[in-house]
């Protein structure tokens, strides 16, 4: 990490490897039916939570940098064999219950997602955090640092749904002692 690196950086940080710490321990062991089960029909499993709040992360840290999503420069939709521009926002029931992406697949793209967001948030100056930034077309824009806060929220919210879904498949037993 730069040595210039501001505290909102250093915090964004800790709060990105937390939730993807939590995400990997909780998918740690599960077969391909844990993965991609629902626990309803209107449910998300498991490797749509993951793919979801990865594309989010890729998304913001793509739109504050300027640089290119990781998912379509790297050829990740089209390994998928799912649009460019799809996030999971907005998802049918149906998208939901037919994403069946391979496991190696779907992880790489998760650390990829997750590496380039931790290089881009990380080399954020005060003055980027500082910027203006419209998180969704038709909201107004707000501080980036603001915006982060939504986005961080979505994928902390999302892994402990994935954590709370591990622990309805298999009990608790996969914590940490």
């Amino acid at each position: 990490m730069p040595q210039e690196q501001s505290d909102f950086s250093r915090m964004a940080v800790g709060m990105l490897e937390t939730a993807h710490r939590t995400l990997l321990m909780a998918t740690a062991g599960l077969n391909d039916e844990q993965l991609f089960h629902q626990p309803s029909p209107e449910g998300n499993s498991i490797a749509w939570l993951a793919w979801h709040l990865s594309r989010w992360k890729d998304r913001f840290g793509s739109m504050v940098s300027g640089e290119p999503q990781v998912w379509v420069s790297e050829g990740w939709a089209e390994r998928f064999g799912i649009e460019q521009e799809r996030t999971g926002l907005g998802d049918t029931l149906e998208q939901v219950a037919t994403f069946l992406a391979e496991r190696t697949l779907l992880f790489g793209y998760v650390d990829a997602a997750q590496q380039a967001t931790l290089r881009r948030v990380s080399a954020f100056t005060p003055e980027e955090w500082e910027q203006p930034f419209r998180y969704m077309p038709t909201a107004e824009p707000r501080p980036t640092w603001l915006a982060f806060i939504g986005t961080a929220m979505d994928f902390t919210q999302h892994s402990g749904q994935i954590a709370y879904l591990r622990g309805l498949l298999t009990g608790k037993g996969w914590l940490p002692a």
